[in-house]
């Protein structure tokens, strides 16, 4: 499992945190949780509402996903 999987990992689920309270859980700074709130957007396991420092997240998948990579070769 990866660091960013475990931050997103200690974050509620079903239940909206700011940003703020992210970054206090997981012991990181405010930019570092933007980062993972992020990666946490992009594999289907976040969502937010909000902007600026108003920003809210949800864990809505109960544990890590991740996105489909793709090889750089061809398809036969």
């Amino acid at each position: 499992m990866t660091a960013t999987d475990r931050t997103l990992m200690l974050l509620p689920f079903d239940k909206w945190i700011s940003i703020d309270a992210v970054a206090r859980r997981a012991k990181i700074d405010k930019d570092t949780a933007l980062s993972v709130m992020r990666a946490g957007r992009r594999r289907g396991v976040l969502r937010t509402r909000g902007k600026g420092t108003a920003q809210q997240v949800m864990r809505v998948h109960p544990g890590p996903r991740r996105t489909i990579q793709r090889s750089a070769e061809p398809e036969r």
